[in-house]
């Protein structure tokens, strides 16, 4: 079970009003919590934090009042694990964060063709002759629009950052430091194959000394025939693999 499932569930239980329903599964509840941090590598800290949050006064004298201070402990649980309970990944990044970075490399075309190929105001200064004029003509260009879009999400993210691996010097197209990330940029051409494609992503994907590498491909040549499961190629996960690896693929017929 995943942490916004256990949210889910909690949510559940807030809809219900018979006492002891509620304090039964609430309890079951907690549990699944307290085994879902200790499974995901939850400093002590953090944990306590949590358990103190799910901490309700039992009155024996009043049900009411029990009942009461089990909802308080409830909805202030389910707010401190919607604000950091999913943002924790083997206590080091921010799950809830990266999911964010993968809808935007997943949604690009979206943004492109709203900014660049949708019909402007008649009442703007933009005109269209001059968004049409713009064009995705390398990396470096691909490089620029993701950096504008994600640097008003992730203020710290960086461009063109050099790295040692341990033998050699690697940059990285876009870094995000606070969760160790790396978003690499590749935009295919008519001389590249396929082969040459794969090639080069599983050279940068073993080099590079980062928790999690995005790759984003922009391939206007189409040499990537089944993109499906050219991402399935790639897919690395830290717990077999030491880290995670992804690749976005961004194909000319999405414009």
């Amino acid at each position: 079970m995943e942490i916004d499932d256990i949210i889910m569930e909690g949510k559940y239980l807030t809809e219900i009003f018979d006492w002891k329903e509620l304090q039964s599964k609430y309890n079951l509840w907690c549990r699944k919590v307290r085994i879902y941090m200790k499974k995901k590598g939850f400093t002590e800290q953090e944990q306590k934090k949590v358990n103190v949050k799910m901490h309700y006064v039992e009155n024996e004298y009043s049900e009411n009042d029990a009942f009461l201070s089990l909802k308080k402990s409830l909805e202030d649980t389910i707010e401190i694990l919607e604000e950091n309970g999913f943002i924790y990944e083997n206590g080091t990044y921010k799950q809830k964060d990266l999911m964010l970075v993968e809808k935007v490399l997943s949604n690009f075309y979206m943004h492109y063709r709203a900014m660049y190929k949708n019909p402007v105001h008649k009442k703007g200064t933009l005109v269209s002759e001059t968004l049409d004029a713009i064009r995705v003509g390398n990396e470096y260009d691909l490089q620029r629009m993701l950096y504008a879009l994600l640097i008003p999400i992730f203020p710290t993210i960086r461009q063109e950052v050099y790295g040692d691996n341990g033998y050699g010097g690697m940059r990285a197209d876009l870094y995000l430091d606070l969760y160790n990330l790396i978003i690499e940029i590749k935009c295919t051409r008519k001389s590249m194959s396929e082969k040459q494609l794969l090639e080069e992503l599983g050279a940068d994907g073993f080099h590079y000394c980062a928790d999690t590498i995005y790759f984003f491909v922009f391939d206007e040549t189409g040499i990537i025939k089944n993109p499906e499961a050219f991402q399935e190629a790639f897919v690395r996960e830290p717990q077999k693999d030491g880290k995670t690896v992804k690749v976005f693929i961004l194909q000319t017929k999405v414009f």
